[in-house]
């Protein structure tokens, strides 16, 4: 036979076996593309994780150190005034009688001195302040320049922002309401209950999570 009358397998045969290194190689370099992708995954992953650990870790801290301050804040204040620590706020209770005479809005020196002390640490809190006037139910005298109790209570907490505002707390964060006599902490029954019921309440709102 001569080399012109090959078999056609054996052609087949030969183009199979001078394909099979190309084929190898291919499957190689698939292999390898795979491995360097899952490794890029796998670090970008790891990147992920480690950025939202330090981030947990920086919150925490803050969240220590907003803590550790506000129960400093509370421990100076309650030498200062009665205090009521809540879940969302704190309350810091002040007498009427120290505050203003009877029937009027205009701010005593004693209680100038005593705002004048718990004024830097409202400066410094981060949160919204809300000053509460409260009065007791008592008629007002027919010379009182105050249509009734609740124009009174507003007044009264109008009178403490302003003062507080001079000695430095933002006026952003800082508002007043009045109430009047319709969120007694007693009933009006007895002198002891409704000089208890004449009062400011400032009100310190937990700042919001995250902020």
């Amino acid at each position: 036979m001569s080399e012109f009358d090959s078999d056609p397998e054996d052609f087949r045969v030969a183009d199979e076996r001078e394909a099979e290194p190309t084929q190898l190689w291919v499957i190689s370099y698939s292999d390898f593309m795979t491995i360097l992708m899952i490794f890029f995954l796998m670090l970008f992953a790891h990147r992920v994780w480690a950025k939202k650990s330090s981030w947990e870790d920086r919150r925490v801290q803050q969240l220590r150190a907003a803590q550790e301050a506000q129960t400093g804040m509370i421990q100076r204040l309650s030498k200062l005034a009665a205090i009521d620590v809540q879940a969302e706020r704190i309350d810091i209770q002040l007498p009427g009688a120290l505050l203003f005479g009877s029937g009027h809005a205009d701010l005593q020196q004693s209680a100038k001195g005593l705002l004048a002390k718990i004024a830097p640490e409202l400066s410094r809190f981060s949160g919204d302040i809300v000053v509460e006037g409260h009065t007791d139910d008592l008629p007002l005298g027919p010379r009182s320049p105050y249509q009734s109790n609740w124009d009174l209570s507003v007044a009264r907490a109008f009178s403490v922002i302003t003062f507080l505002t001079a000695q430095g707390v933002d006026p952003a964060k800082i508002s007043a309401r009045g109430y009047g006599p319709y969120r007694p902490r007693a009933p009006n029954i007895s002198p002891e209950n409704r000089e208890m019921n004449r009062r400011i309440e400032v009100v310190l709102l937990n700042p919001k999570t995250g902020k």
